[in-house]
């Protein structure tokens, strides 16, 4: 079994004997931040606006990378699944093998890995629409371009922004509404864990999927929350495909030839109205999730897949892909506005993820891993 090799390569820490991480999942969550800022650049010039919000194409072209498999390459709403299903698969895992939840010490880790870097990109962020707002006012692209940074936000958005609510999040930037709904979907997810280590994934599923049911019913007076208890749905099946793994990609083995169908899944919302069938967003995004799934074994599985997602490159990717995702909406929108008064704005928003990805590394290196070595948010706050 491949995977189960690879779960035997262990590292020694001062903590004692942990899995090492999976390597592929670094590359898969490169190459998923790197879809997303595709897909915001090409949303916020008008034609990308139109083809992906009002299916109006320019020409045959537009519509062939949007309604066929081609939208994989810039489906950034569906790459935000695949996060989530990581997302769930990491963070049970420790769970799942025996270890008990200290959850202030685990609030604290979360806190300071998800919401300090958000933090720091939210503050430059504001900085820039203070200082620049008005600059961006001249440069006119798409719906979804003109929105950001339109207005200055209150001081109550602010403050909500900073608590990790939605408040006009989208003005601000196109990526923060997820760290949002990652940040209070995390702290459940251990409480996941322990569950499906003690009872059995049927009766734990049923459980969690009847309550989601309810908190569903009673939050629909709140989109945010609503959205939340929505998106948990993705956290819990990584959690399940972390518990049962090993099962999963011995099926997998006798089926691999399933790999090629998640090409069609993921973008499966599109690929359906190319062919006039609209089964709707939420449904879709549940083929969707089945197949990153079979993405994520088809990649272990199959030994070329696993060099291409452990190569050097992807694996670069995947350690700044937390950088790339939190900065990449601001870099953009600032990189335009500023280099639009000289150029042509539209060929300034396309050669801008170059540079993105350029000071995503910059900050991961000095920013998010600097702010990981601070000795003040190291140190544990609460005695075990």
């Amino acid at each position: 079994m491949r995977f189960a090799v690879l779960l035997r390569k262990l590292v020694f820490t001062k903590e004692g004997w942990v899995m090492k991480r999976l390597k592929v999942f670094d590359g898969l969550r490169g190459l998923a931040a790197v879809v997303v800022m595709l897909f915001h650049v090409l949303t916020w010039t008008e034609v990308g606006h139109a083809a992906n919000y009002q299916q109006s194409f320019l020409n045959i072209s537009w519509k062939a990378w949007t309604v066929t498999p081609l939208k994989l390459l810039w489906s950034g709403n569906e790459a935000v699944i695949l996060f989530y299903l990581i997302g769930g698969f990491v963070l049970v895992k420790p769970y799942l093998e025996g270890r008990e939840l200290h959850f202030p010490s685990f609030f604290q880790k979360r806190f300071t890995r998800l919401v300090v870097p958000y933090w720091a990109v939210l503050t430059a962020t504001l900085l820039c629409i203070a200082v620049f707002g008005e600059m961006k006012e001249g440069i006119v692209l798409s719906g979804s371009f003109d929105a950001k940074w339109a207005e200055v936000p209150s001081v109550a958005e602010v403050v909500g922004q900073f608590f990790v609510w939605d408040a006009n999040l989208d003005v601000t930037a196109g990526a923060f509404w997820s760290i949002v709904q990652e940040w209070r979907i995390s702290l459940v997810m251990p409480v996941v864990g322990i569950l499906l280590y003690r009872y059995s994934t049927g009766r734990v599923v049923i459980g969690v999927l009847a309550l989601n049911r309810i908190l569903a019913l009673l939050l629909e007076e709140a989109p945010s929350l609503h959205r939340t208890n929505y998106y948990f749905l993705y956290f819990l099946a990584g959690a399940v495909l972390c518990k049962h793994f090993d099962e999963i990609c011995s099926w997998f083995r006798k089926h691999s030839w399933l790999g090629w169908l998640s090409l069609v899944l993921i973008p499966i919302q599109w690929v359906l109205m190319g062919v006039g069938v609209d089964i709707g967003r939420r449904q879709s995004l549940i083929l969707t999730s089945i197949g990153f799934i079979l993405l994520i074994l088809w990649v272990v599985e199959s030994k070329t897949l696993t060099r291409f997602f452990e190569s050097a490159w992807l694996q670069f990717l995947g350690r700044i892909s937390f950088s790339l995702y939190l900065t990449h909406s601001t870099f953009i929108v600032l990189f335009t506005t500023i280099f639009g008064q000289l150029f042509d704005p539209t060929t300034m928003l396309m050669v801008s993820p170059l540079f993105a990805i350029w000071f995503a590394w910059i900050w991961y290196e000095r920013v998010e891993q600097g702010l990981l070595q601070l000795k003040i948010l190291r140190t544990p706050l609460f005695a075990k």
